[in-house]
C-alpha cells in the first residue's frame, strides 16, 4: 500500500475541499428495575466495526466460540436496523452510546466540515483537552466528549451510582468515547493515536492509570513487527477467491507484518487480526486489575474492535481477510467471556454485541454478486457539474467551499441566493443527480423541516441532521456505489449499511431468535433497565421480548 490505513478511510469518509481550489419514540418511563440480588455486577458493551449483518449466514458457520456462544446462547436479532441516513463509525458508536439518533446526539459522521474556521473538523476533536500518554509516550492528539450534546449510558451510570466504574477502550478515539462518554474520575476511556501510541486525554484523567501503563509498556503494539498473518482456518474452508477484483490491498495470505517504503507500521497492524487480540488481552488485564464487576455495581465494560471496518474497507465484504478477522474475533470474545465468566459469575454479567454501520461490497464485484452493477461516485466530478449550472445561473464562478462524502458546502451567501432563484436550484439539482452514482439530492431547509413525510430518505435525512454541522446540500448514492476512489465505503441509507447484527447474552436475557423490529438505538435503554439505570428521553426502546423480566 502506498496509503496507511488511517490515512485511507479518512480520505474515503473525509472530503475533498473542491470549491475552494478547485424518531423517536420518546421518553423511556424509569422502568421497574431488577432487585440488587439480581442486577448485573457487570454491563459489557462490544461493538465490531463495520460488521455486517449477513456475515452472520455467510461466514457463521466458521466461527466455534465467541461468536457461536453469543448466537446459540444468547439472544439474537439477526437484522436490526439503523433509521437515520449517514451510517458512520463516530455517529453509530454515540448512537449506541446514547439510543439517540445523531440529530439529538450531534455526533453525526467521523468528521464535518466548520465554515467558522474554513477546515474539516473530527468528531471528538477538543482542542481544550489534553493528551495523556502510556507507555512512556507523551500523546499528541486532542480527544473528549464534548461534541456529545446527550449522556451516554455509561454518563448516566457514573452519575447514578456512586461506587460504578466505565473501561472503554478501542483503536478509535471516536469509538471509545462513544461508548464511553464524557468523562470523569471514575470513568477510562483509552484509544489508539495515528502515531501508535496509547493515550487518554484529561478529560478523563490528568495522570496516566497504571493499570493501563504497565499493560502498554509490558506489551508494545511493536513486537508484532515482522509476523506473519495466515488464515486460522484451512483455506478450502473459506468462502470466495483470495485477492478477488478490486482489493486495494494486493497480495494473497499469507500476509506479513512489514510496512511499505514510507509507510507506518501503525496501519500494518491495525489493519490486521492481531489489534483485536491486543484489545482482547488489554480488556482481560482490566477486569482483572480493576476487579470490574465483583461488587454489587454494575459496572461497564465497553470494546470497540475496528480490525474489521480497516480490513473490509480495503479488501471488501466477501474477503478471506474479513473472514479470517472474524475467525479470530470469535476466539477472542471466546477468552473473553470465560475470563468474565470465571471473575465476575456466569449469571453476574450482561453482555450485548452489535455493530456500527455494515458496508458495501466491492463495486468491482457487485454485479457479480447481486446483479446490480456497482461504481465509484467522484465528488470532484459532482462539484464541478454543480459549479457549472450554478455559474450558468448566478454568473461568476466558484460557489462551493467544501464536499464531504454526504455533504455539498457552499461558500458563504451563495445558498440563500440559491433558494430566491427557482431556476438555480432546479439547476443544481438537475447537474447533481445527472452524475453517475447519485441517486437522490436535498436540500438543508428540508432536512431541518418537521412537516410530515412518507419519503423514507428524507426521514433519515432527517435523523442525521445536524445545523451548522451538517450542509447545504445533501447527496446519497444509488446501491453498490460508494464515495471512495478505492477499496470500499459505508455511510449510505442502503440495507448493506444500515443493517447489523444484535446480541443479548447472560442474566436477564431469555435466549433465542427474535425478528421484532429492532436498532442498536436500543441497547443502551436495555442495559439501562437490566442494571437498574433510568435513562430518559431515548429513541430507542427496551426489548423486553428478549428479557427474563
Amino acid at each position: 500500500m502506498t496509503v496507511t490505513a488511517r490515512a485511507h478511510q479518512a480520505a474515503l469518509g473525509l472530503a475533498l475541499v473542491v470549491a475552494a481550489s478547485l424518531s423517536g419514540q420518546g421518553a423511556q418511563a424509569p422502568a421497574r428495575g431488577p432487585s440488587a440480588a439480581t442486577t448485573p455486577r457487570l454491563l459489557v458493551l462490544f461493538v465490531v466495526d463495520q460488521l455486517r449483518a449477513d456475515y452472520l449466514d455467510w461466514y457463521g458457520s466458521q466461527w466455534t466460540q465467541g461468536f457461536k456462544r453469543l448466537t446459540t446462547e444468547g439472544a439474537l436479532f439477526p437484522r436490526a436496523k439503523y433509521p437515520y441516513a449517514i451510517t458512520r463509525t463516530c455517529a453509530g458508536h454515540a448512537s449506541i452510546g446514547t439510543g439517540v439518533v445523531p440529530a439529538k446526539h450531534g455526533m453525526i459522521d467521523n468528521e464535518w466540515y466548520d465554515a467558522a474556521q474554513h477546515a474539516f473538523v473530527a468528531c471528538t476533536l477538543d482542542r481544550a483537552a489534553s493528551p495523556v500518554g502510556f507507555g512512556g509516550q507523551p500523546g499528541a492528539e486532542h480527544h473528549s466528549g464534548a461534541g456529545l450534546r446527550v449522556p451516554t449510558l455509561a454518563d448516566e451510570l457514573l452519575r447514578q451510582r456512586a461506587s460504578a466504574r466505565v473501561v472503554s477502550i478501542a483503536l478509535k478515539a471516536r469509538s471509545a468515547i462513544g461508548l464511553g462518554g464524557r468523562g470523569g474520575p471514575r470513568a477510562m476511556a483509552v484509544w489508539e493515536e495515528d502515531s501508535g501510541t496509547w493515550a487518554t486525554s484529561s478529560a478523563f484523567t490528568r495522570t496516566p492509570w497504571p493499570e493501563v501503563d504497565t499493560f502498554v509498556r509490558t506489551h508494545p503494539s511493536s513486537a508484532a513487527r515482522g509476523q506473519t498473518w495466515e488464515r486460522r482456518l484451512p483455506p478450502a474452508s473459506y468462502r470466495n477467491e483470495d485477492d478477488g477484483r478490486g482489493e486495494l490491498a494486493p497480495g494473497t495470505f499469507p500476509h506479513r507484518l512489514v510496512p511499505p517504503a514510507g509507510g507506518s507500521f501503525v496501519t500494518v497492524w491495525d489493519m490486521s487480526p492481531f489489534s483485536d487480540a491486543y484489545l482482547g488481552e488489554m480488556a482481560e488485564s482490566l477486569v482483572e486489575r480493576l476487579k470490574l464487576g465483583q461488587q454489587d455495581g454494575p459496572d461497564l465494560l465497553a470494546i470497540g474492535f475496528s480490525a474489521l471496518d480497516f480490513v473490509g474497507h480495503s479488501y471488501g465484504p466477501r474477503s478471506h481477510e474479513v473472514q479470517d478477522v472474524l475467525v479470530r474475533l470469535d476466539e477472542v470474545i471466546g477468552r473473553l467471556m470465560s475470563v468474565l465468566d470465571r471473575t465476575v459469575g456466569r449469571d453476574r454479567y450482561v453482555l450485548a454485541l452489535t455493530s456500527d454501520h455494515g458496508v458495501a461490497l466491492l463495486p468491482e464485484q457487485a454485479a457479480a454478486a447481486t446483479g446490480v452493477a456497482g461504481g465509484r461516485l467522484g465528488v470532484n466530478t459532482l462539484g464541478l457539474a454543480i459549479d457549472i449550472a450554478l455559474g450558468s445561473e448566478l454568473g461568476g464562478r466558484p460557489f462551493i467551499e467544501a464536499i464531504t462524502s454526504s455533504y455539498v458546502h457552499f461558500r458563504p451567501g451563495v445558498l440563500d441566493r440559491i433558494r430566491a432563484n427557482a431556476s438555480a436550484m432546479r439547476a443544481v439539482e438537475a447537474a447533481a443527480q445527472s452524475v453517475p452514482g447519485v441517486e437522490r439530492v436535498y436540500w438543508s431547509w428540508d432536512l431541518a423541516a418537521s412537516t410530515p413525510t412518507v419519503d423514507p430518505f428524507l426521514t433519515g435525512l432527517r435523523k442525521s441532521y445536524v445545523a451548522g454541522r451538517s450542509g447545504d446540500l445533501a447527496f446519497l448514492p444509488l446501491a453498490n456505489w460508494v464515495v471512495a476512489g478505492g477499496g470500499t465505503q459505508h455511510g449510505s441509507m442502503h440495507p448493506y449499511d444500515t443493517e447489523v447484527p444484535l446480541l443479548l447474552f447472560g442474566a436477564g436475557v431469555r435466549p433465542g431468535r427474535y425478528t421484532t423490529a429492532a436498532t442498536p438505538l436500543d441497547l443502551a435503554p436495555t442495559l439501562a433497565t437490566l442494571g437498574g439505570i433510568a435513562l430518559p428521553n431515548v429513541d430507542g426502546r427496551v426489548l423486553r421480548e428478549a428479557l427474563t423480566r
